[in-house]
C-alpha cells in the first residue's frame, strides 16, 4: 500500500468539472465536492496521508452577491476533514491589452472609438483593446512547491495532482526523474490532454460519475455548529 498525498488545483478542478458535468450530466449537482472521498476513488489501493487544496478568495460579482459566501461555506465544510489543508493564492486586477476576436475595420471601428474604446491596430492587423483582468496568483508555485518539499521530506511514495497547469510541468518532472517518485496527472478536463502528462509517471483523467458520487453530506457539524450545503449550488 502506497502513502499518497494529493494536490488539488482548486480553480482548475471547479473549471474542468464544470464543463465536463455540463456536457455529460446537464443539470447534476456536483460543487459539494469531497476531496477525500474523490482521492480515494482515484487511488482505492492506497492510503491517503494528506489532500492539499489550493485556491484564492474570489470577489464578490454584482450578478452573483453570494459567490463568496457559498465559497467560505464549502472552504468550511472541507476543513472539517483532518486530511485536508487548505492553501491560499490571492486575485490581482491588472489592466491589459486583449486582441479583439473579430477585428473591427472600417465604420465599425470608428463607433467603438466614439464610444470610449480604447482600441490599438498593430501592423499584422491585430486590433487590441484595454480591459481589467482578474488573474489569480500563487496557487500553482504554491502547489509545485509543496509537491518539491514533500518529496524531499519522504511524505509520500505517490503524489496525485489534480490539474492540466503546464506550470506545473518542472516541479512535476523534479520530482519523478531527480527523486524518483511517482507523480500521477488527474486532468479534470477529461478529454483534453496537457504536457503534465509528458513528465508526470501516468495521467487520467478524472470521470463524472467520480464527480458525482463523492459528495459531502448535505449538513457537516464543526466546533462552530452546523454547516449545511447552499441552496442554490
Amino acid at each position: 500500500m502506497a502513502r499518497v498525498c494529493v494536490y488539488v488545483d482548486g480553480f482548475n478542478l471547479y473549471h474542468g468539472a464544470k464543463e465536463l458535468v455540463e456536457v455529460q450530466n446537464p443539470g447534476s449537482s456536483w460543487k459539494w465536492l469531497d476531496l477525500v472521498a474523490l482521492s480515494r476513488r482515484i487511488c482505492p489501493e492506497d492510503e491517503i496521508m494528506a489532500v492539499k487544496y489550493y485556491t484564492a478568495q474570489v470577489s464578490t460579482p454584482d450578478a452573483d452577491p453570494d459567490l463568496g459566501q457559498r465559497q467560505q461555506v464549502y472552504l468550511r465544510a472541507l476543513a472539517t476533514s483532518p486530511l485536508v489543508s487548505i492553501h491560499y493564492g490571492k486575485f490581482v486586477l491588472r489592466k491589459k491589452r486583449m486582441p479583439l476576436v473579430n477585428r473591427p475595420t472600417g465604420f465599425k471601428k470608428l463607433i467603438l472609438q466614439v464610444l470610449g474604446m480604447d482600441l490599438k491596430t498593430y501592423p499584422d492587423g491585430n486590433v487590441t483593446v484595454s480591459v481589467w483582468r482578474m488573474e489569480e496568483k500563487g496557487t500553482d508555485v504554491n502547489l509545485g512547491v509543496h509537491l518539491v518539499a514533500d518529496a524531499f521530506r519522504d511524505r509520500f511514495d505517490k503524489a496525485i495532482v489534480i490539474s492540466n497547469d503546464t506550470d506545473l510541468c518542472e516541479p512535476i518532472r523534479l520530482v519523478v526523474s531527480e527523486l524518483g517518485r511517482k507523480v500521477v496527472v488527474v486532468n479534470p478536463r477529461g478529454h483534453k490532454q496537457s504536457a503534465l502528462r509528458n513528465v508526470a509517471t501516468e495521467a487520467r483523467k478524472i470521470r463524472v460519475t467520480a464527480l458525482l458520487e463523492s459528495q459531502l453530506p448535505d449538513q457537516i457539524e464543526d466546533h462552530w455548529g452546523t454547516i449545511t450545503r447552499p441552496v442554490n449550488w
